[in-house]
């Protein structure tokens, strides 16, 4: 068997989304051990870093196909809408034909070494030997990334096309309000066989919106629980025995609707409640785009010069393991914590983070408080859910790991639940149905 993994986050620097796919990679090796996966990414070396043996297709060979014209200069006598309509109908419906046209085109250009066309080429190919297409899990299929949603909902596309099996697992949906991604993820997500997503409180409802089968859904939580989990404490974790040190991460970022601005305020409260408790400030980087993002902004929040070591999911939940509260705007950080039955503190601001927050709140039941960094009296509210968190760590800690171990459950039984799927399909029979209909 073939499997093709869309990694959703393809740079590998984010360790919540990298935790994500080394789950799903291990979950795809014990299920189906013989299978060759393929994973597609713009980071060969940190996926054979961390997934081991797999096989590499470069996510710039999708861009080169989403942005390759074969008809030049037809839209003269074509108009814009008819022209992208016959273009995309040859793209997506004859897709080795296209990348052959394309590369054809270039040659005769005199571009004959041309490494975007051989990137185009090798992911066309991947597509069409894949017997199993995996979406990796993420928060991406979102208003705030439109281009990687487009990006991921064609490769489901040009899958589902060949009678490949899809499934979307660990995803966080929405918001979901651009009319393009719209229309494009209602022709698109009703054909995946299987939709496995974080947390029903918003991802369920936008599924339904967009006519997914509610059959075809399964709230599993996030799968780099099952790797946070590694983590945890003993169950009999006392008072005493509890850590003493506040992690601390905060998102700065136009997604996140979080400016350098609040930094200042949540330093001096965070400075407040390591006085008040007798708590040691230790950084949680999740984000470390252009060696930076996260550990940038923690600079400016904490004194801990260990954290730029932090680049794993591992060393990352490690570290989560050394706290008795985690206070976090990014939502991988109250993972980690939540999952080894650690109360956190979830900083929100703009829509789509309030809704991830919410999300993982609801599926844990317990230990996690959101607070909004635009409440009038920021420092009041914060102070006082860090002092709520702390009173409360030794009690919340055995239900969030019961949580944890239910949402590892859920998401095993997903997994198998596809394997068993793509085993009684036969993709190659789909992909005779839909050569004879071309």
């Amino acid at each position: 068997m073939n499997v093709l993994i869309d990694s959703c986050s393809y740079t590998c620097q984010n360790v919540g989304d990298l935790a994500m796919l080394t789950v799903a990679v291990a979950r795809l090796r014990e299920l189906s051990p013989t299978a060759t996966i393929h994973v597609l990414t713009s980071a060969p070396h940190l996926v054979a870093r961390h997934c081991g043996d797999v096989v590499t297709v470069p996510v710039e060979g999708r861009r080169q196909f989403l942005a390759e014209h074969l008809l030049g200069r037809a839209n003269r006598w074509l108009s814009a809408p008819a022209w992208h309509r016959l273009e995309d109908s040859l793209r997506f419906s004859q897709p080795q034909f296209f990348s052959a046209s394309a590369g054809l085109k270039r040659r005769l250009r005199g571009r004959t070494s041309d490494s975007a066309a051989a990137a185009m080429d090798a992911f066309v190919d991947a597509v069409r030997a894949a017997d199993l297409l995996v979406v990796s899990g993420a928060g991406i299929l979102n208003d705030a990334f439109p281009e990687h949603t487009l990006g991921i909902l064609a490769t489901i596309d040009l899958a589902v096309r060949r009678g490949i099996p899809a499934a979307l697992v660990g995803q966080g949906i929405g918001p979901l309000d651009l009319p393009v991604l719209r229309q494009r993820a209602a022709r698109v997500l009703p054909r995946a066989t299987l939709i496995a997503v974080r947390e029903s409180r918003s991802s369920v409802p936008i599924l339904q919106s967009l006519g997914v089968d509610p059959t075809r859904i399964e709230v599993t939580g996030d799968d780099a629980i099952q790797l946070a989990m590694a983590g945890t404490r003993g169950a009999e974790t006392s008072r005493a025995d509890l850590p003493t040190a506040i992690g601390v991460n905060l998102r700065v970022a136009s997604y996140a609707g979080v400016e350098p601005g609040l930094i200042a305020p949540v330093r001096n409260t965070l400075a407040s409640a390591s006085a008040e408790h007798g708590a040691r400030l230790i950084g949680i980087p999740i984000a470390h785009h252009n060696a930076g993002m996260d550990l940038d902004t923690l600079r400016g929040l904490v004194d801990d010069e260990d954290m730029r070591a932090l680049d794993t999911p591992r060393a990352v939940i490690e570290r989560v393991a050394q706290c008795r509260v985690v206070v976090t705007g990014s939502y991988h950080g109250a993972v980690f914590a939540l999952a080894q039955g650690i109360p956190a503190v979830a900083l929100v601001k703009s829509r789509y983070y309030e809704a991830k927050m919410a999300g993982v709140a609801e599926q844990f039941g317990r230990g996690c408080e959101l607070v909004r960094l635009d409440d009038a009296d920021l420092p009041r509210a914060l102070g006082a859910a860090i002092d709520r968190a702390w009173d409360s760590a030794e009690a919340v800690a055995q239900p969030l790991r019961l949580a944890a171990a239910e949402q590892v459950r859920r998401g095993r039984a997903a997994f198998a639940r596809l394997m068993a799927s793509a085993r009684t399909e036969d993709p190659s029979r789909g992909r005779a149905l839909a050569a004879s209909s071309l």
